[in-house]
């Protein structure tokens, strides 16, 4: 049953149901490879890479580190990682509070009160300020931006071909 409905939200993820309409109306699309949420779409990049190679990564990629502001987006991206990668790995969400700790900010300047850390979270240890799935209960946690981590980009749906 689980497995049926992890299955079911990838899917609606990918179709962008989460908007309340269906594949047929949605205008633009994604690249090959890449997963569609609402008017955005995901990849997951397996390469283990520090918080800011990451963003990088995502940058080149013409994006960000993906931004997560409900709880269906979360539970969709979730499901990406598991699905895109044989065991749930450690991955970086852009949420981070490098330039002022406890005030937690999205690398694509996304503004919005969701979060989904675990409960003891975050906590800076160590002077953790970037933000991760942790492989253990796929919850939010901080961490060193130092760590190396598979990452979700994101970027705008593709309105027209070139």
């Amino acid at each position: 049953m689980a497995f049926a409905l992890r299955s079911l939200l990838l899917l609606c993820g990918m179709c962008g149901l989460l908007a309340g309409v269906s594949c047929q109306t949605l205008k633009g699309y994604c690249p090959e490879g890449y997963t569609r949420l609402n008017d955005r779409c995901l990849v997951f990049q397996h390469e283990p890479r520090d918080f800011s190679d990451a963003e990088s990564v995502c940058n080149i990629l013409g994006g960000n580190l993906v931004s997560i502001n409900s709880t269906l987006e979360n539970a969709v991206i979730v499901e990406l990682i598991r699905y895109s990668a044989a065991i749930f790995k450690n991955t970086w969400i852009g949420y981070h509070d490098t330039i002022q700790e406890d005030d937690f900010i999205w690398t694509d300047g996304t503004s919005g009160d969701f979060r989904d850390f675990a409960a003891s979270e975050p906590n800076n240890l160590d002077n953790e300020d970037c933000v991760n799935f942790d492989d253990g209960d796929e919850m939010w946690h901080d961490e060193s931006c130092t760590n190396l981590s598979s990452f979700v980009c994101a970027k705008k749906v593709i309105t027209k071909k070139h």
